[in-house]
């Protein structure tokens, strides 16, 4: 099949799925605006795109729909050039999430379209849950649905990642979704695990250390980077010879940002100053996939404190390298972890969490036989070999009419 991939990150969700299906013989192109690598059997037609631009007097919602019509107009004229060249694909595979696909169901319109829509936003997904909804944030919500709404419209079928983020779509949409997790590589499932770990010149975690890792793309009370940081003072006392390895930008990604202009990081770091051993507290805004992973088979118990919302690929990752996982109870969670047989679930009205962090790490054995039941369910129920697979077949099915 020829298949056009379309992500302004690419290869953004499609890192492992897009080689895999070059592997099984199937013609790639993309379309996208960063510069990262991705396979180089796949053409990646790459558009300009300059976000920020200064737009006086017009509503801030306003400024992102604008970004939302630039991008579906440069996917667009990436997209018509192919066409001129005589290229249509079979199956249109795209991200929604940023305009892109707005345009390619009529530059195409004999292929159908396949989306990965990820999420439809509800207030609890903004922590809003429990207050009443603002003008402004009821806005907010519409508009962001509104670009998904669109996108569900034009495609033939869509993919969700977790039976969690299929539920929040409306019933209107429920009959075009696909429960389809992009995969976990199979050559991270019963990776051996590292004794130590050499973080920087002056840090190397020896297999002496209990090491808590937690991981997120940006700090941010979404991803309960406040409660983590919290409960570190009490942890620390308690474990003395704990180090914890915190890996996060310093911006916000699902969350609002505080209103002072300081980061959730700074924020939180000000409010317990005096309170943490920062020597055993390790810092880093970003790090290679490669080293996420050594990270991730040395950590003897990673946190994962997430509101339900969209589920990370570092948990599922983590987990594959049989690293055990301590992760709030929530609908998201626990349709991946089950508590205490392939993970912990803490329930914060019953325990503190560093109450729960330590009695975690207070049993050697049952950590390891956490984590090994742990890689047993990502085997099973989140391969890259079995997603990948049903992912080719949902897309034969809308190739050749079968839908």
């Amino acid at each position: 099949m020829r298949l056009l991939l379309v992500h302004q990150n690419f290869p953004g969700q499609f890192r492992d799925l897009a080689p895999a299906l070059c592997d099984l013989g199937h013609e790639l192109k993309a379309i996208g605006s960063s510069q990262r690598p991705s396979d180089p059997r796949i053409e990646v037609i790459r558009y300009g795109h300059t976000s920020g631009m200064e737009r006086q007097g017009i509503h801030a919602l306003t400024a992102e729909v604008d970004d939302w019509i630039r991008r579906g107009e440069q996917a667009g004229l990436a997209a018509m050039g192919l066409r001129e060249r005589g290229w249509a694909p079979d199956v249109i595979l795209a991200h929604p999430g940023w305009g892109e696909a707005m345009l390619l169901r009529q530059i195409f319109p004999s292929s159908p379209m396949l989306v990965w829509p990820e999420l439809w936003l509800g207030p609890e997904h903004m922590g809003l849950d429990h207050q009443p909804l603002t003008v402004p944030q009821m806005h907010y919500l519409r508009m962001k649905n509104w670009l998904v709404d669109g996108a569900m419209a034009d495609a033939a079928a869509a993919v969700l990642p977790t039976r969690y983020q299929a539920n929040t779509f409306p019933d209107r949409w429920q009959h075009k979704i696909h429960v389809i997790h992009e995969g976990v590589p199979q050559g991270l499932l019963g990776t051996k695990r590292l004794e130590s770990l050499t973080l920087s010149q002056d840090v190397t975690l020896g297999p002496e250390l209990p090491v808590i890792s937690f991981i997120s793309r940006n700090l941010e009370p979404m991803r309960g980077f406040p409660t983590f940081m919290r409960s570190l003072p009490a942890l620390q006392r308690r474990e003395p010879s704990v180090h914890v390895v915190v890996v996060g930008g310093d911006e916000v990604s699902y969350s609002n940002a505080p209103d002072d202009g300081r980061s959730w990081k700074q924020v939180l770091l000000d409010e317990l100053e005096g309170q943490l051993d920062l020597s055993r507290i390790h810092f880093f805004t970003r790090l290679p996939h490669d080293q996420l992973i050594k990270l991730y088979r040395r950590s003897n118990l990673h946190v994962y404190l997430s509101n339900a919302f969209v589920l990370s690929w570092s948990l599922l990752e983590v987990m594959a390298c049989g690293t055990p996982v301590l992760a709030i109870n929530n609908l998201m969670l626990r349709e991946v972890i089950r508590n205490n047989e392939t993970g912990f679930l803490w329930q914060p009205d019953v325990q503190p969490l560093e109450m729960a962090l330590h009695g975690a790490l207070d049993n050697r054995l049952k950590l390891r036989s956490i984590g090994e039941a742990g890689t047993r369910q990502i085997a099973e129920n989140y391969g890259l070999q079995a997603s990948v697979q049903s992912l080719e077949f949902l897309c034969q099915e809308l190739a050749y009419g079968q839908y």
